[in-house]
């Protein structure tokens, strides 16, 4: 019993780490990219400091949710909003009219198809403000930090409590030969 909690609580103790692994294996391996929203234009779906996670796509079209890449005055920027519209330019080739979920107004720019990087997969609330707050270096440290010591902290609770049973199991044998008593035979050892 004792050994499957070791197994358990050191498999609950390296999440954070593991999580660390699977995002860096998403990014690098699949495209997958990890944005923090910093405004409440898409408020209440995707709100402040939630850490939204997307996935590459080859499609989309109205209604979609989509992260795409913007570049103005020299600065690029990445904006999650839903495409309104499809339209062609004076050249023929189609863009998309974009807007956020608590805004009124379209916004004032062309997202081309080449500016698309993705669709939101999941968001997870609040997680984008310590990732925010944090360069990614130090948060990965954070995290392999929290794991190593929640892992040493139940290791060591864990044999106390291992040592503990171990000393109650023994003194109650010495208990038992005390008054006469046997522990019990394993089967298939001795004679009857």
């Amino acid at each position: 019993m004792v050994r499957f909690r070791k197994g358990i609580i050191s498999l609950v103790s390296y999440f954070p780490l593991f999580f660390l692994v699977l995002a860096l294996i998403l990014h690098f391996v699949f495209g997958f990219h990890y944005v923090v929203i910093l405004t409440n234009s898409m408020e209440p779906h995707i709100n402040p400091g939630d850490l939204v996670i997307v996935r590459p796509v080859e499609e989309v079209s109205p209604g979609d949710v989509v992260l795409y890449r913007l570049e103005l005055q020299g600065t690029e920027y990445r904006i999650i909003h839903r495409i309104i519209e499809v339209r062609t330019d004076e050249n023929g080739r189609i863009y998309y009219v974009t807007k956020g979920d608590n805004r009124e107004y379209t916004d004032p720019w062309r997202v081309y198809p080449s500016q698309i990087i993705g669709k939101p997969l999941f968001v997870i609330p609040y997680v984008g403000r310590l990732y925010y707050y944090l360069p990614l270096g130090v948060t990965a440290l954070i995290l392999a930090l929290i794991a190593l010591v929640g892992y040493e902290l139940v290791k060591t609770l864990l044999d106390e409590l291992e040592k503990t049973e171990k000393e109650s199991i023994s003194s109650f044998k010495k208990l038992g030969e005390g008054y006469g008593l046997r522990s019990s035979r394993r089967p298939g050892k001795g004679k009857f």
